[in-house]
């Protein structure tokens, strides 16, 4: 496990906070599931009322947003370095979401 990993999970969660540390998207309640194949690692993040939670590595039986990517991809689309439209478009990065959680998804990618 890298220390840029878990940062980038970290730059992940704080997204979803504005900058007083108040949700980003009040209300929203999601379990999402980070998988990073280069790793073969589950990471959870759950969303309580828009509040995230720390992610911790550990694979639910139910997400709401499931991302699969390596943890490369992963934390070039925190640090800013990778486009997460062309990471999807080329197949760096899978999303299995709703069309709404899509939507809401740009916050923090």
């Amino acid at each position: 496990m890298s220390e840029a990993l878990l940062q980038a999970l970290e730059t992940a969660r704080d997204r979803l906070l504005d900058d007083e540390g108040q949700p980003v998207l009040p209300g929203w309640d999601r379990c999402i599931l980070y998988y990073f194949s280069d790793l073969d690692q589950y990471w959870t993040m759950q969303v309580a009322g828009g509040v995230p939670e720390p992610a911790v590595q550990a694979e639910p039986d139910e997400a709401d947003i499931r991302i699969t990517t390596t943890s490369k991809t992963f934390i070039g689309l925190m640090e800013g370095s990778v486009n997460p439209m062309m990471a999807v478009a080329g197949g760096k990065v899978r999303v299995k979401a709703s069309i709404a959680d899509m939507r809401q998804m740009q916050v923090f990618m």
